[in-house]
């Protein structure tokens, strides 16, 4: 985690409100594995009601009226691909594409919603794997990858499904 990335900060107080178990991974030192260097995730999270995750945050704005950006690079496809690997069963790689609310954007699940530091952002999550099954090449010089919009809308899921709660979120 980068504590002055704002997206990844917003996704820590989501986490924190929630009171889920979670590590903060230092990005500062990239991991070795089997003599390659590996990009790590951004958060570790424990959950009571399913596979534990292995998080990393994609930050987005979201302007009403806009597609959903949902693209990410290649080393974060392989790096989740890897470390799902090697934590093992019990343990389930996400992307979380954290959107930061820019207009009205009042249809957005209450239970997914967080406002941080005098913004407001949604978080989505997409499966590791089939995030791979549907990805396609977005920029070849960048080495970015998407999810076309209509695939996307289907395979994301507001995180609250994750960390179900009795009411919605509130934060400061």
């Amino acid at each position: 985690m980068i504590r002055t990335n704002h997206y990844e900060a917003a996704f820590e107080e989501y986490l924190r409100i929630q009171r889920t178990a979670y590590v903060a991974v230092d990005e500062s030192r990239r991991a070795l594995l089997k003599d390659a260097s590996l990009k790590s995730m951004d958060f570790i999270v424990y959950c009571e009601s399913s596979t534990n995750l292995l998080v990393d945050i994609k930050g987005r704005k979201r302007l009403a009226g806009r597609s959903w950006e949902n693209w990410a690079t290649v080393e974060d496809i392989h790096g989740l691909t890897q470390w799902q690997k090697v934590f093992g069963n019990d343990f389930r790689s996400l992307l979380v594409f954290a959107y930061e609310l820019i207009g009205d954007f009042s249809g957005e699940p209450s239970d997914s919603v967080v406002s941080y530091q005098s913004k407001r952002y949604a978080f989505y999550g997409v499966w590791l794997d089939e995030y791979r099954k549907m990805m396609k090449q977005r920029s070849p010089s960048w080495q970015t990858v998407w999810v076309p919009t209509q695939q996307y809308q289907q395979l994301r899921f507001p995180l609250g499904k994750l960390f179900p709660q009795e009411s919605s979120l509130t934060a400061i």
